[in-house]
Parts: C-alpha cells; structure tokens; sequence
C-alpha cells in the first residue's frame, strides 16, 4: 500500500463520539502516545471505570504522563503515574504544564519487582498499552492485585489480534508480521485474543466485567499511521505499517484493540 493509498483509506476517530476530548488538539490527543489510539483510547476506557473525585488511580506503564493528566483533569481522582522507562522528572515536567501536579505522583520504577504501595491502597488501576509487555502471568496478577482495593475498578486496554494465533498459524507467519526485522519477536508476540486476557484475569479471582475487541480498534492504528504522516514521527514506516493493519482485515488473525475491565471481590 503506497502514501496515496493510505491516506484516501484509513480513517480517524469521529470527534462526536469522544466528548471528553472536546478542546483538545489533535497533537494533544497523541501528546508522548507509547501506542495507537492516544487518548481516545483512555477515553475510552474511562468510560467503564466509574471514577469519582478524589479517587487513587494507579496508571500503569504510563509513558510519558499523558494519560495521567487526562485522568487527573476529567476525573479529579489523585493518580500514581508508574513507568519504568520514562523518568519521574520527566513526568513531573509534564504534570506542572498541565497545571496537575498537586494530583498526579510520578514514579519510576519496575511494576514487576516489589512494589512501594500499601495493600487495597487503589480504588482504581488503569493500563493502557503497556499490558502485554509484562502482564501475561498469573504471577504477576498475584503481585499487583493485593494493592487494589475491594471493589475496586482494574481497566486494561491494549492494542491485540482479534483471535488467539493456533500452532499452525505460528508454523507459518505471514511475512506482515514477521519480516525478519524483530517486530514479531519484540512485540506482535505479546498480543494475545480479547479471550486470552479474560481467560488469565478470571483465573485471578477477579470479577470480569468486560473483555472483548473496542469497537473501533481498528481505526485506533489507521489513525495512528495517519497522525505519524502528519508529523513525520515514523518516516519510511508507513507503508509497512499499512500493510499490517489491512492484512486479513476481513479475517482472522488482524490487528485491533481490546479493553477489559474487571472488578476485586
């Protein structure tokens, strides 16, 4: 697929249908984004969580702090920004821009190893993009979970394919997804079906309440490649990553995004 190509076909996000990011531009929207759908897919997100003022929110794996401005300003709940590979100085950096940094507590630090927190401390964590790179284990649940509190909200939304890949499937990748160059290795490998993630949280003892493909996943990474044409953020990769998100579009396995959200009991 060449430039022409995608830009006559790809699509972006209705404004209607995000009201929480009226006034926002669209650099805003993608502002330090770790993945496609930038804040509407926090939007989106946030929608299932209830959230309340003066709420605790853990954002987890949150990049460069974005996402936890949007909590902090739409919401008014404090948040716990937590990211290994962003610095707490960078964030806090962002965090005074934005007027927020009496709510929002940036942290750098590994979510894998101990953790600094109280138990039931959180009455909400919210995992955006992140998920697949270190939440694939019971383990890891067993870890985190003691510090939600009961009740409380757990939200997870990520880019994934639509389906779980079979043995066979894994036999013989297309070349979309595995071309040699790493992005199998290093990240297609991670996502998982909107029922492998239910499949693991259930097995949590959490309360599942949702899982499955976002209605409009797909447009999330077609925006993404259009907004990356916009600013030249990804020069010489876009027609690669066209030919990613149309492959078997129409079938199975394709790229979208999936939310899940789940409640402790």
């Amino acid at each position: 697929m060449n430039i022409k190509q995608i830009k006559a076909t790809f699509r972006t996000p209705a404004a209607s249908d995000y009201p929480e990011l009226q006034g926002y531009t669209r650099d805003e929207i993608y502002e330090s984004k770790m993945g496609p759908g930038g804040l509407y897919l926090a939007a989106q997100m946030s929608r299932r969580m209830g959230l309340a003022a003066g709420q605790r929110v853990l954002d987890l794996g949150c990049g460069g702090g974005a996402s936890s401005v949007f909590l902090a300003k739409r919401f008014g709940v404090a948040v716990v920004a937590v990211d290994l590979v962003a610095t707490a100085t960078d964030k806090y950096r962002r965090f005074q821009q934005h007027g927020v940094e009496e709510r929002v507590i940036p942290l750098n630090l590994d979510i894998t190893e101990k953790l600094p927190f109280a138990t039931s401390y959180f009455d909400a964590i919210f995992c955006m993009d992140s998920v697949h790179y270190y939440g694939g284990s019971i383990d890891f649940w067993a870890h985190l979970l003691p510090h939600l509190k009961p009740g409380g909200i757990l939200c997870l939304g990520s880019p994934c394919f639509n389906v779980e890949f079979t043995a066979d499937m894994l036999e013989s990748l297309p070349v979309e997804y595995d071309d040699g160059s790493g992005t199998w290795t290093q990240e297609f490998s991670r996502y998982h079906s909107p029922e492998w993630w239910r499949d693991l949280l259930a097995q949590t003892g959490l309360e599942v309440l949702e899982a499955g493909e976002l209605k409009g996943g797909i447009i999330f990474w077609e925006d993404d490649v259009l907004h990356n044409l916009e600013t030249g953020r990804s020069v010489g990769g876009e027609e690669k990553d066209a030919d990613q998100i149309w492959f078997r579009r129409d079938g199975m396995p394709y790229l979208t995004h999936f939310v899940l959200c789940a409640r402790e009991v």
